[in-house]
């Protein structure tokens, strides 16, 4: 009997080991999947984190650029006080009293126009010498001046020659040639300093633009710019006229010379003027004379020597 029992408690025993050991291993393998899940998804979010820490730098490359239009803006010249000087009128001519008391009057008027497209850095100013009756060159200037004329023989000559000839193309115009004896007339009136014209100087006949303000070195600035491409569309609304008004003379008097077709010589000269006569100056400055044979500017004769513009582009110097 008690061998029995004990028998029974053994089988007993080994039937309850083994479901044990199965659930066991069940339980846990579904914790491994549990612990591996909860692992993977938390190394991500660690490592996001950690790459927009750079993203601070950003503010200082801002903080750069903005400060740059302030030192631009410190650094800036203040703008140049106007200084520009208004030119005379044209010189009278005896035959032409009324046109030119017509320009005077409104001589002021025209002033206030040429200053607003000026450059303020530039204290230039001109004038010009015209006639309303055809002036015929004298004997001793026909005589003495090369017919062939030459196409220059420093810097200075062949830079007018250019800003004169560029132009007149653009107008149906031959070029220019220089002339010694018409630069050796300008350095006559330009040396005197005093800001006024004289077409008689070595006999006279000749055609004459003066300006003052800009340099030799910078010649070409006061006759394209200056003489041409500010004075070149006032004149729009005359051409084909023989005798145009000439109460705005002014203001187109030394373009219609430039392109000037029977002209075909120019001679100019500029000095420096420690004091030029007629301009209320302080300081020294540059007088240039330019004359031209024949001369330009002869009333009755403009709608054959002043012709439309080919539609060139501009040029500016």
């Amino acid at each position: 009997m008690r061998s029995t029992l004990l028998l029974s408690a053994v089988c007993a025993a080994g039937v309850w080991g083994t479901p044990l050991d199965i659930d066991k291993r069940v339980y846990e393998t579904d914790w491994s999947y549990v612990t591996l899940t909860e692992t993977s998804t938390a190394q991500p979010v660690a490592a996001a984190t950690t790459t927009y820490a750079p993203a601070q730098a950003v503010q200082e490359t801002e903080n750069v650029v903005t400060a740059a239009p302030v030192t631009s803006t410190s650094t800036l010249p203040p703008a140049p006080a106007q200084t520009t000087t208004l030119a005379p009128a044209p010189a009278n001519n005896d035959n032409n009293n009324n046109a030119d008391a017509n320009a005077n009057n409104v001589v002021n008027d025209v002033g206030s126009v040429v200053d607003s497209i000026l450059p303020t850095a530039w204290t230039s100013s001109w004038s010009t010498e015209w006639t309303s009756t055809p002036t015929q060159a004298p004997t001793t200037m026909s005589s003495t001046t090369s017919s062939a004329g030459s196409q220059g023989t420093n810097a200075y000559q062949q830079a007018i020659l250019y800003h004169h000839n560029i132009h007149r193309s653009n107008h149906s115009a031959n070029s220019l040639t220089w002339s010694d004896n018409l630069q050796a007339s300008a350095q006559k009136l330009a040396a005197r300093c005093v800001y006024e014209h004289d077409t008689s100087i070595d006999g006279g006949g000749y055609g004459q633009n003066i300006g003052y303000g800009v340099e030799e070195s910078n010649i070409g600035q006061m006759i394209t710019n200056l003489m041409y491409n500010d004075e070149m569309s006032f004149f729009s609304d005359l051409y084909g006229l023989a005798s145009p008004l000439m109460a705005l003379f002014d203001s187109w008097g030394h373009f219609s010379q430039i392109v000037w077709k029977s002209t075909t010589q120019v001679g100019c000269a500029t000095v420096m003027c420690d004091s030029l006569g007629n301009v209320d100056a302080s300081q020294s400055l540059p007088f240039t004379v330019c004359n031209y044979n024949p001369a330009g500017n002869t009333g009755g004769e403009y709608a054959d020597n002043v012709l439309k513009p080919l539609g060139q582009p501009m040029f500016t110097a």
